[in-house]
């Protein structure tokens, strides 16, 4: 009996990659001065909130945001902040609250960040019919972000609608390549097998994975390669790039070849590999010599 390992390592762009252009001092508000009790206590204290959220302070960071919103509670910096640490925390509710404010206040281009990371928040949640809504919103205003493509196709992923997933991570590809953007990797390698910062290892992944379920096992074969041949950013679970590649090879009745990508993956610290290649089910990859 051969056992085909589901596994699955899909994830959207973090927040703490996609908002690096947000809010700062006062960027929202200028026109609203007249609301705010106390201007100078507040510019102290929203730049506070704004740093302590960039330096991962989560917790300083939402004290000061609240006392921000409680002397100006039309802040939409201070609400977006305020969300971006309460999601990083995993206080769901009250971060979904912050950006839906942060929404309500400002509608425009220039919050484009609170749609997104708002989309994702109800995919984790697995309310995915907000999810899309909102990162559409997000692509209406910025078509040409591909960011926003990629992370929608990461919640169609998420909710198995696989055909447009692997539609929206191909038209991000595009994006990403025509208007080059390196920005969201402050470290960005000189990798010669990263064609692009965004392009990376969980991308081509998610693009497999996409492609797998949609029983393209070559296509998913080849962009798991490239995950493999990318290798970055590292991650402590790289080895499902290669028990993903050897489901698809499976499927193709590689079985050589798949229990190569199992035994390395086995070998690159994946336990559940290691158990099963132990067991009587594993015993013909286990056998074989690769």
């Amino acid at each position: 009996m051969i056992i085909k390992f589901i596994t699955r390592l899909s994830r959207p762009l973090s927040f703490s990659l996609i908002t690096l252009l947000t809010f700062s001092l006062g960027d929202l508000i200028s026109s609203n001065k007249a609301n705010a009790t106390n201007w100078t206590k507040y510019n102290q204290v929203n730049e506070r909130c704004y740093q302590n959220r960039l330096k991962g302070n989560y917790e300083k960071a939402i004290d000061f945001c609240s006392q921000a919103i409680k002397i100006y509670p039309r802040s939409t910096d201070a609400f977006f902040n305020r969300g971006f640490a309460n999601g990083e925390l995993d206080n769901a509710n009250e971060a979904i609250s912050d950006y839906e404010r942060s929404i309500e206040l400002d509608t425009g281009k220039g919050n484009q960040w609170a749609y997104n990371n708002l989309s994702l928040l109800y995919a984790y949640e697995e309310n995915y019919d907000k999810a899309i809504k909102f990162i559409n919103l997000a692509i209406k205003m910025n078509p040409k972000d591909g960011q926003f493509i990629n992370n929608r196709g990461w919640i169609y992923l998420e909710s198995e609608n696989f055909k447009q997933a692997e539609k929206d991570y191909q038209n991000a590809e595009i994006l990403y390549l025509k208007n080059k953007r390196t920005r969201t990797y402050a470290d960005c390698p000189k990798n010669k097998n990263l064609v692009h910062c965004m392009l990376d290892s969980n991308f081509y992944n998610d693009l497999g994975l996409a492609q797998e379920n949609l029983s393209d096992y070559r296509g998913a074969i080849k962009n798991y390669s490239k995950a493999i041949s990318i290798n970055f950013p590292k991650e402590d679970d790289d080895y499902i790039y290669f028990s993903n590649r050897a489901n698809a090879k499976l499927e193709l009745g590689d079985k050589e070849g798949s229990c190569s990508d199992y035994k390395t993956s086995a070998s690159m610290g994946n336990q559940e590999i290691s158990k099963w290649l132990k067991s009587w089910n594993g015993r013909w990859c286990r056998k074989m010599k690769t």
